[in-house]
């Protein structure tokens, strides 16, 4: 089904809630855990009460915990809360680098709210005597703050969930999660009339594969015309979920962010290629940069981002790549970065900004939380960047 009207590439508005809409069908208990120890973190303030949100961020409520260690090794580790408490008990305060409201989309919707985007979030945190538990208030405290409006769930059964990164004197990073009450989040607890009133909505790439909840969603944004951007998130779940993110593209209006090993996963799977011996290979070759912009030659959307690291950003819509460079830079946490560089380029889009000026938003602010644990980057900063 077509398409609602659009005016240009970015051109005002980028979306237009008053043109036709279509609807798109897509084809497709635990236990209690203990509470984790508190940490300092900003105290709360009141969300904002006047206007609807213009960005609406759904995803995985969490903590970020950032900690020096002396071990080695990388990768993800999922555990349990009990086990993740026991982990940062061992740890020496002085070890401890710092602490921030985190998951993908949360970083999104701060950042984004400290760039002026009137932004609200839903997720799940943990629950203590009918209010939110210790790295909820924390989070929430943070959201707030940043003038995030906040639909939040609260889960009786597990504490709010937690990320835990430990850097070696090496460089070398690897992750303790313990998501908890953040998975609690059910289609139920999406914030229906905030969805519907946005101009577009923030898909956490690690919640798809809760296929109930991105079906949901996305069936809503289809309903009333609302753009829905991806952050696909990492290689793994690019190449898993390829034969969703390409229908998505098709049936949905949608803003997809990758990074340049994430859209080779992409590309591979869809065309049945392996990694191989270019498995760590970055860069894209002119078949995946052709792929590209052929899947975003026939309508408005997809508009896809593909995040280059210390080369900037390319942009493909319309059929048309538009490069945005960056400086180069060395730095010393990436972490929350391709988040910032979404929260960016969305209030450039929602500004009704060029593809360049968009991708170059996002670099600038990307630059912003590099070397810094998370997005603890000081709000000023972020709020110093102009859409």
């Amino acid at each position: 089904m077509p398409f609602p009207a659009h005016r240009g590439l970015f051109g005002a508005p980028p979306w237009l809630h008053t043109a036709a809409r279509y609807s798109a069908t897509p084809r497709i208990g635990g236990r209690k855990g203990g509470p984790l120890p508190e940490l300092t973190g900003p105290a709360g303030a009141s969300p904002p009460a006047a206007g609807e949100a213009e960005l609406l961020c759904i995803g995985n409520a969490l903590v970020d915990i950032f900690a020096r260690t002396e071990g080695t090794g990388t990768g993800v580790r999922h555990v349990g809360p009990e086990e993740l408490a026991g982990t940062l008990a061992r740890l020496s305060p002085a070890d401890l680098l710092g602490t921030c409201a985190g998951g993908g989309a949360a970083n999104v919707a701060k950042i984004a709210a400290l760039l002026g985007v009137r932004t609200a979030f839903a997720g799940s945190v943990g629950s203590a005597d009918g209010a939110a538990d210790p790295y909820g208030r924390l989070f929430a405290g943070e959201l707030s703050r940043a003038g995030v409006r906040l639909f939040l769930r609260r889960c009786r059964r597990l504490p709010t969930g937690a990320l835990l990164t430990l850097t070696a004197p090496s460089g070398e990073s690897r992750i303790i999660a313990a998501p908890a009450a953040a998975l609690e989040f059910s289609p139920a607890d999406i914030p229906e009339e905030a969805l519907m009133a946005a101009r577009a909505v923030v898909l956490d790439g690690y919640m798809l594969a809760r296929d109930a909840l991105v079906t949901r969603v996305l069936a809503l944004a289809g309903r009333r015309g609302t753009a829905v951007a991806l952050d696909v998130g990492s290689a793994d779940l690019a190449a898993a979920r390829a034969p969703e993110i390409l229908r998505y593209c098709r049936e949905y209006p949608l803003l997809l962010f990758m990074n340049e090993a994430e859209a080779l996963a992409f590309y591979r799977a869809l065309h049945g290629e392996g990694a191989g011996e270019q498995a760590g290979e970055r860069r894209l070759d002119r078949n995946v940069r052709s792929f590209l912009k052929g899947l975003t030659q026939d309508g408005p959307f997809p508009v896809i981002a593909v995040k280059r690291g210390s080369r900037g950003a390319a942009v493909y819509a319309r059929g048309e790549r538009y490069p945005a460079r960056s400086r180069v830079f060395i730095p010393g946490d990436s972490t929350g970065a391709g988040d910032a560089f979404c929260a960016g380029f969305l209030a450039g889009w929602l500004r009704d900004r060029p593809p360049e000026q968009c991708a170059l938003l996002g670099n600038r602010t990307a630059r912003k939380v590099l070397g810094t644990p998370g997005t603890t980057a000081a709000f000023q900063t972020i709020k110093a960047l102009s859409p």
